[in-house]
C-alpha cells in the first residue's frame, strides 16, 4: 500500500492592529462594498458546487489518503473578529517562481509509462484553487554551496598511510558541497577490498520504503489528476531515494517526480546536481539534464555530463561526459566520452568515443574503452606497457586478461620488440579447495638477434601447492628455457637474470601423528655457459624420506628423554659423473634440561649410510658406507641486571654458552659428493653438529665452542635495543674429513660475531664479522664481514648503506661490494619522490647494478620514470634501459611495472 505524507511549513503572521485598519468609508462606498460582497458570495457558492461535482466524479478512482493538516479545509462561515489578512498572491501561478516545465524527450532508460502529463497543458488543467502559501520572504530557497577551502585527504588510493596534502589550487565547482557533503575523499578510484557493508545504503523492500515524504514551502494538490505541485525548498524522500528542487511536480499514481530546474537527486552510492529531472520512485530510475555527479562507496569518482540516466541503484549512463576519479578541485586526468555506462553491479565502465585527457590535453583516443570501477576481476585488455632497452630496442606489451571462472583466470601478453621480433606469452592461474597453481609460457618464433635469426626461443614455468585429505601436501616448481641466454636476453629483473640453475622439482609428503613420509623428484637446468658440465648439480630421481618426530621415550614421571629418527633414500643421476643410490639412517637421543636461567642439553646420534654406485672409476668401491657415532652437550646460563637506556628502564643480560661436540673419524674419501658442501663460518653455525650440509660427508670433531652474548631489553615492551655476540671454536684434534683440500690443523677458529642495535627510533645497524688473529694482512685477517646501516622513519623515507665482503669462499665466489639505496619524498605533500640504488663491486671496480627514478603524483594519479644500468657478470657488456609508468586510479597503469620492480630491489619499499 503506497502511502503519502505531505508537510507544509508555515510561519505565524501576527494580525494587523486597529491602527493599521483603513478609515471608515462614506455611505456610497458602503453600498458599493455591499454589492461587491454579494457578487463574491455568489461566485464562491458556484465554485463550491463545481468542486462537489468534481469530487463525485473522482469517487470511483482509488482512494489516496492526504493528511487533513496538509490541505486546509474551506469554511462556509466567517469567523468573527477584526478584518482578515488578504490572501497571499499565488506563487504557483507566477512563472518567475514556478516556470512551466518544458517538454523533455522521452527517456530510453526509464521503463515508466509515457510522460505526456508533463506538458504545460496538463500541468494546469485542474480548476482547483491553490492553498494558502507563505509569502516569498518566508520560503526557504535552494542555496548553492559557496566554494570553500581546499579539500584535504588522509590517504590516497595510490599512496601509503601518513600522507596529508592539499590536492590542488583549482577552483571547486559551484554546489560541490551538495555533492560531497558527509562523504570523505580519503582514496581515489576503486576502494581496495570493495565497498564497506553499509556504504551503498541498499535497504530491503519494506513498508517503510513505500512511504513518500514531501516537504515544501507551498503546494497545490490537483485532486482529479492526483498530482501535487510544490514550490520552495522542496524535498521528496522514499526509502534511500531523495529529490530536492526549487519546485517540482509529483504524480502520485505513477510515483513520478518532475522538476524543470535546480534539482538534486540522491540514490545509494550516487548523487547528482543538475537542471531538469524526471524520476520514477517505484522503479528507482531517473533522468537529469546537465548534471554534476558523485559516486561513492565502492568507488570515489565524479564528473559532469549533458544528460545522466539512472537505470537502477548500481547502473547509470551518461551522454557527453567528463569522468575522473580525482578529488574536487583537481582534473589531473579525465575521460571525455560521447557515451559512458557505469555498472557498479558488474564493476565496469564502458565508454564510447573516449578521449583520455591529462591536464585537459587529449593524449589517447579509443572508440571503445572498458575499465574497472572496483577491484573485481573481469575479462578485457589491460593497460599496455612500453619501454626501451639497448638489448631489445623499443618494447610494447598489450596484455589481455581472461576471467574464465571465479577459481581460474588467464592472461595473454603479446610483446613486440623492435630489434628481436614478436613474442607471445601467457599465464594461467587456478585455485581449488585443495590446491592452487600457476603456469607461464613464452614463445618467440624467430629472434633476429640470436643464432642468425633462425631459432625459436621459449620458456616455461609452473608452480603448485596443495593439501589433500588434510595430511597429504604437494608442491611443484618447474622451470625450463630453450637456451642458456634466454633469461639474460629476455628476463625482466636481476633475480631472474642472475640465476645459474633452473629448478625442476616436485614433492609429495604425507604427515601422520608424529611421523611423516615424503617423495621428491628434482633436477636442474644449467643456464650459465661459464660453468663446466662437471659442475652441474645432481638430479634426485627419486628421493624418499621418512621422519619420526622427536617424542618422549620414558614415562611422564621420568626425566624427559626424547628420541627421533630420519631415514632417507636417494637415487642420484648425472650426465658425466658417478651415479648411484644412497640410503641413510639417523637415530637421535637427547635429554633437554631447561630452566629460566639457562639450559643443559646432552645429545647423541648415530650416522649410518650405504651406497650402491655406478660408472665409477676403475678400482673405486661400488658399495661404500659408514657408521659414525656422535655426541654433544650444550650448556647456557642467563644473567640479568636492571639497567638504564637513555632514561628508559631496561634489563641487560649476559649469556655465556659452551658447546662440546665429538664425532668419530671415518675415512669417506671413496664416497662421491652428491649433495654436500661446507657451511659458511658464522656465529649461528658455531653450534652445528656437522660442518657439512647433506649426508655425503660427516665431519670428524673433537671441539668446544665458547660464546658470549649480551642484550639490552626494554623493560616495558621487551623490545631488543641492542645485542652483541661473539665466539670461537677450540679444536682438540685435526679435521681430516674434507671435501677438497688438506687436513685442517689449526687449534682454534677465527673469531666470529654479530652486533645489532636500534639507534633512537628510526636508525638500525648490523655488523657481522670473521676475524683471524693469525692473518698476515688485513684481507687475511678480516675474511668475511658485513656492515649495514638503515634509516626508516614512518614517513616512507628510506636510506640504506651496506658493505659486504667474503674472501673465505672459493676464488670464483669471492666478492667485495658496496650497496647504497634510498627513497626520498620531497616536500611536505610527498607528491614527488626520488628512488635509487647503486651496487658497486670493489673487487672488480665495476658498477654491477644501478638505477635511479622519480615518482610524481597525487591521490588519483602517479607517474614513475626510472633508468637502469645492469651487468650480469663482471666481464659481460652492460645493458641500459628506461622504464616509464603512469598509474591512473580507477583506470589502470600504463607502462612498465616499476612498482613491482622497486619492491623486489629495495628492501622494505
Amino acid at each position: 500500500m503506497c502511502c503519502y505524507i505531505a508537510r507544509v511549513t508555515r510561519t505565524a503572521i501576527p494580525p494587523k492592529t486597529t491602527a493599521e485598519m483603513p478609515a471608515p468609508a462614506d455611505s456610497r462606498r458602503r453600498r458599493v462594498f455591499a454589492w461587491v460582497l454579494l457578487a463574491t458570495s455568489l461566485s464562491t457558492f458556484a465554485a463550491a458546487s463545481a468542486t462537489n461535482t468534481e469530487t463525485d466524479t473522482d469517487a470511483a478512482q482509488p482512494t489516496q489518503t492526504v493528511s487533513a493538516t496538509d490541505i486546509p479545509a474551506r469554511s462556509s462561515t466567517s469567523a468573527p473578529g477584526p478584518a482578515q489578512v488578504p490572501p497571499a498572491p499565488s506563487m504557483l501561478g507566477d512563472n518567475r517562481i514556478l516556470p512551466q516545465a518544458a517538454p523533455m524527450p522521452p527517456s530510453v532508460y526509464l521503463t515508466t509509462p509515457d510522460f505526456d502529463w508533463m506538458t504545460p497543458a496538463a500541468a494546469h488543467e485542474s480548476p482547483d484553487e491553490p492553498p494558502w502559501v507563505l509569502p516569498p520572504s518566508a520560503i526557504p530557497s535552494y542555496i548553492p554551496t559557496r566554494p570553500g577551502a581546499l579539500p584535504v585527504r588522509d590517504r590516497g588510493y595510490l599512496d601509503a598511510p601518513g600522507e596529508v596534502a592539499n590536492l590542488s589550487a583549482e577552483e571547486i565547482e559551484t554546489n560541490s558541497g551538495k555533492l560531497h557533503a558527509d562523504l570523505d575523499w580519503n582514496y581515489c578510484g576503486p576502494r581496495i577490498g570493495g565497498a564497506p557493508p553499509d556504504s551503498l545504503g541498499v535497504a530491503a523492500d519494506s513498508d517503510t520504503d513505500k512511504v513518500t515524504d514531501l516537504e515544501a514551502g507551498g503546494l497545490r494538490y490537483r485532486r482529479q489528476a492526483d498530482i501535487i505541485e510544490a514550490v520552495g525548498g522542496v524535498t521528496v524522500e522514499r526509502g534511500a531515494q531523495r529529490v530536492e528542487a526549487d519546485n517540482l511536480i509529483y504524480d502520485r499514481s505513477r510515483a513520478t517526480v518532475v522538476s524543470p530546474t535546480g534539482s538534486y537527486i540522491q540514490y545509494p552510492g550516487i548523487r547528482l546536481v543538475g537542471d531538469a529531472v524526471e524520476a520514477n520512485l517505484d522503479m528507482e530510475q531517473a533522468r537529469v539534464d546537465t548534471p554534476r555527479f558523485r559516486l561513492s562507496g565502492a568507488i570515489n569518482a565524479r564528473g559532469t555530463a549533458d544528460t545522466a540516466y539512472v537505470a537502477s541503484r548500481e547502473q547509470t549512463a551518461y551522454d557527453d561526459i567528463l569522468y575522473t576519479t580525482c578529488p574536487p578541485g583537481s582534473n589531473a586526468w579525465s575521460i571525455r566520452a560521447n557515451r559512458l555506462k557505469l555498472d557498479q553491479y558488474a564493476g565496469i565502465g564502458i565508454a564510447r568515443d573516449a578521449r583520455l585527457r591529462i591536464r585537459g590535453v587529449p593524449v589517447l583516443y579509443s572508440p571503445y574503452l572498458q575499465f574497472p570501477i572496483d577491484d573485481r576481476r573481469r575479462s578485457g585488455f589491460l593497460a599496455p606497457s612500453f619501454g626501451s632497452s639497448s638489448e631489445n630496442g623499443i618494447e610494447l606489451e598489450t596484455p589481455y586478461y581472461w576471467n574464465i571462472a571465479p577459481e581460474m583466470d588467464a592472461t595473454f601478453y603479446p610483446r613486440l620488440m623492435s630489434d628481436r621480433g614478436f613474442l607471445l606469452g601467457g599465464e594461467f592461474r587456478y585455485i581449488t579447495r585443495a590446491d592452487n597453481g600457476e603456469m607461464r609460457a613464452e614463445f618467440l618464433p624467430r629472434d633476429r638477434l640470436y643464432n642468425d635469426g633462425d631459432s625459436a626461443r621459449w620458456a616455461i614455468n609452473a608452480t603448485e601447492e596443495g593439501t589433500w585429505f588434510k595430511r597429504l601436501r604437494t608442491t611443484l616448481d618447474f622451470s625450463a628455457v630453450s637456451d642458456n641466454q634466454y633469461l639474460e636476453d629476455l628476463g625482466g629483473n636481476i633475480d631472474v637474470t642472475s640465476s645459474r640453475f633452473l629448478q625442476q622439482r616436485g614433492t609429495a609428503r604425507y604427515s601422520g601423528r608424529g611421523w611423516s613420509v615424503g617423495a621428491e623428484l628434482q633436477r636442474y637446468q644449467t643456464v650459465d655457459d661459464s660453468l663446466n658440465e662437471r659442475n652441474d648439480p645432481y638430479a634426485r630421481l627419486p628421493r624418499i624420506n621418512f621422519s619420526l618426530n622427536s617424542r618422549q621415550l620414558l614415562p611422564q614421571q621420568a626425566p624427559g628423554l626424547t628420541g627421533a629418527l630420519q631415514a632417507d633414500y636417494n637415487f642420484f643421476d648425472h650426465e658425466v659423473l658417478v651415479d648411484g643410490q644412497r640410503f641413510t639412517l639417523l637415530p637421535t637421543l637427547s635429554w633437554p634440561l631447561r630452566q629460566s636461567f639457562g639450559h643443559l642439553i646432552p645429545s647423541a646420534r648415530f650416522y649410518l649410510a650405504s651406497y650402491d654406485l655406478a660408472d665409477t672409476d676403475e678400482g673405486d668401491a661400488t658399495d661404500p658406507g659408514y657408521a659414525i657415532p656422535s655426541a654433544d652437550i650444550d650448556g647456557k646460563l642467563i644473567f640479568e641486571r636492571p639497567a638504564n637506556w637513555f632514561g628508559d628502564t631496561a634489563v641487560q643480560t649476559l649469556e655465556p654458552r659452551l658447546y662440546y661436540l665429538y664425532t668419530n673419524y671415518e675415512d669417506q674419501s671413496d664416497i662421491p659428493d652428491f649433495d654436500s658442501s661446507e657451511l659458511d663460518f658464522s656465529f649461528s653455525n658455531l653450534f652445528r653438529n656437522n660442518r657439512f650440509t647433506g649426508s655425503d660427508r660427516i665431519g670428524d670433531a673433537n671441539q668446544v665452542t665458547a660464546a658470549l652474548t649480551s642484550r639490552m631489553l626494554h623493560s616495558a615492551s621487551g623490545e631488543e635495543l641492542w645485542r652483541i655476540s661473539f665466539g670461537q671454536i677450540f679444536y682438540f684434534a685435526d679435521r681430516r674429513v674434507q671435501l677438497d683440500g688438506p687436513t685442517e690443523t689449526d687449534r682454534r677458529s677465527p673469531y666470529t660475531g654479530e652486533i645489532s642495535a636500534r639507534f633512537f627510533n628510526d636508525w638500525t645497524g648490523r655488523v657481522s664479522f670473521e676475524w683471524d688473529e693469525d692473518g698476515e694482512t688485513n684481507e687475511d685477517a678480516w675474511r668475511r664481514r658485513t656492515l649495514r646501516l638503515d634509516y626508516r622513519p614512518p614517513d616512507r623515507r628510506m636510506f640504506s648503506v651496506a658493505y659486504r665482503a667474503d674472501f673465505d669462499a672459493a676464488e670464483a665466489n669471492q666478492y667485495e661490494d658496496t650497496d647504497t639505496s634510498f627513497r626520498l619524498p620531497i616536500g611536505d605533500s610527498g607528491q614527488v619522490e626520488l628512488v635509487g640504488r647503486w651496487l658497486y663491486s670493489m673487487r672488480y671496480n665495476e658498477t654491477m647494478d644501478s638505477f635511479a627514478g622519480i615518482e610524481f603524483g597525487k591521490c588519483c594519479w602517479r607517474m614513475r620514470l626510472l633508468g637502469r644500468h645492469f651487468k650480469n657478470r663482471p666481464d659481460d657488456a652492460p645493458t641500459t634501459s628506461v622504464m616509464l609508468q603512469i598509474e591512473l586510479a580507477g583506470l589502470g597503469a600504463l607502462g612498465d611495472p616499476i612498482g613491482e620492480f622497486l619492491e623486489e630491489e629495495l628492501y622494505g619499499y
